[in-house]
C-alpha cells in the first residue's frame, strides 16, 4: 500500500487545501503499549489546549483533549522509548485552522567536546660540542569527540471520535499538522591545540687567550618543532523521524489520514575542524663576544608541522524518516476501561 505523503515544510507555510488522501499501512497495537495505556491513569477529564502547551509525561489520557485555534500540544518528554497521546474524543475549536502536535523543537544532540591541548616540548638547555642542544618537539593535540544522534520515541496518537462544534468532523476537513522531524546530528568538536616546542639550549662560550682566540663560541640551538593539532571528532548522524503509529477507529482514521506529516530524518552534524598547531620553540642564544672570540648568531626557532593538524573528523548520514501506520479497532473504549 502508498505510504502517507510526507509535507518536509514548516506549519506556518503549510498550502490552505487538503492533501489527497493516501491509504496508511495498518498493524495490530502491541501488548504491553496497549497494557499501559489501559494503567495510565487520566490525566484529567479534560486537556484543554490553547496556544502551546508543554507535556513532560510519558502518557497523555484523557476522556477529552480539546483544541483552540491555532493551538500547539508539544511533547518534551523524548527520552522515553515510546509517547502516547489518548483521547477518547478530541475535539477541535476552528478545524479550518492548523492544530499542531509536535515534539519539543528545542531538542538538541549534544555536540563532541573539544580535544585537550598536545604536551609542550621540554626545554633542553646545554650544548654539545659547543652547539646548543635543540629543544624537544611538542606532542600533538588530543582527539577531540564526536558529535552525539538522538533518537525520538515513537509516537502512538489514541483518538476514539473527532469533532468540532458541528459534530463529527468530515474526512479532509481538519487540519491536523504532526511535527516529528529528526533531531539534527551534533557537531564533532574541534581537536586539541599542539603542543609548544621547547627552547633550545645556548652556545658555549668561546675561549680567549692574551693573544687570540683559542675556541670559538658555539651557535645556539635549534628551538623544538610545535606539535600538530588533534583530529575533529566525527560528526553525529541525523536521528530517525519519528515512527507514528493511529490507533483509532475506522471513522477517525479516514480523518486522520489526511493530516499533514513531518517526519523526515534529521540533518547529520558537521565534522569538527582539526586543531590549530603549537607554537615553535624559541632557538637558543648565540656565544657572546668573549675576548678575542666573536660571538656567534642564535638558534632558529623550531618548525610548524606540516600539515597543520591531524584532519577533520569523518562526515555522518541524515537521519532516515519515520514511518506512519495505523491501528484500527472497533473501539477505543477498552484502552480507556469503557
Amino acid at each position: 500500500m502508498k505510504s502517507l505523503r510526507l509535507m518536509a515544510c514548516s506549519a506556518m507555510l503549510l498550502p490552505s487545501v487538503a492533501l489527497a488522501q493516501q491509504q496508511i499501512p495498518t498493524g495490530s497495537l502491541p501488548p504491553d503499549i496497549a497494557a499501559a495505556i489501559k494503567a495510565a491513569p487520566l490525566t484529567q477529564t479534560l486537556i484543554p489546549i490553547s496556544g502551546e502547551e508543554k507535556f513532560a509525561q510519558q502518557i497523555i489520557k484523557a476522556d477529552e483533549i480539546s483544541f483552540a485555534a491555532g493551538a500547539k500540544l508539544t511533547l518534551t518528554g523524548l527520552n522515553y522509548p515510546y509517547i502516547v497521546v489518548a483521547a477518547q474524543r478530541i475535539k477541535f475549536a476552528n478545524p479550518d485552522t492548523y492544530s499542531i502536535i509536535q515534539r519539543d523543537p528545542q531538542a538538541v544532540a549534544a555536540v563532541g567536546s573539544d580535544g585537550p591541548a598536545g604536551p609542550n616540548g621540554a626545554d633542553n638547555p646545554g650544548e654539545t660540542n659547543r652547539t646548543g642542544n635543540p629543544g624537544y618537539p611538542g606532542g600533538p593535540g588530543g582527539p577531540a569527540v564526536a558529535g552525539q544522534t538522538r533518537q525520538l520515541p515513537d509516537v502512538y496518537l489514541v483518538a476514539g471520535e473527532l469533532s468540532d462544534p458541528k459534530g463529527p468532523i468530515p474526512a479532509g476537513l481538519l487540519n491536523l499538522v504532526l511535527l516529528f522531524r529528526g533531531i539534527d546530528g551534533g557537531d564533532g568538536g574541534t581537536g586539541g591545540k599542539g603542543g609548544n616546542g621547547g627552547r633550545a639550549g645556548n652556545g658555549k662560550e668561546g675561549a680567549t687567550s692574551l693573544f687570540d682566540c683559542k675556541e670559538g663560541g658555539g651557535p645556539g640551538g635549534t628551538g623544538g618543532a610545535a606539535g600538530p593539532g588533534g583530529r575533529g571528532g566525527d560528526a553525529g548522524a541525523g536521528g530517525q523521524g519519528a515512527d507514528l503509529v493511529f490507533v483509532t477507529t475506522r471513522p477517525a482514521y479516514e480523518v486522520l489520514s489526511y493530516s499533514r506529516i513531518n517526519n523526515v530524518g534529521g540533518r547529520a552534524g558537521l565534522p569538527g575542524r582539526g586543531g590549530s598547531p603549537g607554537n615553535p620553540g624559541p632557538g637558543g642564544q648565540g656565544a657572546p663576544a668573549n675576548g678575542w672570540c666573536k660571538g656567534t648568531g642564535g638558534g632558529s626557532p623550531g618548525n610548524f608541522p606540516s600539515p597543520a593538524n591531524l584532519g577533520f573528523g569523518n562526515p555522518s548520514a541524515d537521519g532516515a524518516k519515520g514511518t506512519v501506520t495505523a491501528v484500527i479497532l472497533p473501539s477505543v473504549g477498552p484502552l480507556f476501561g469503557k
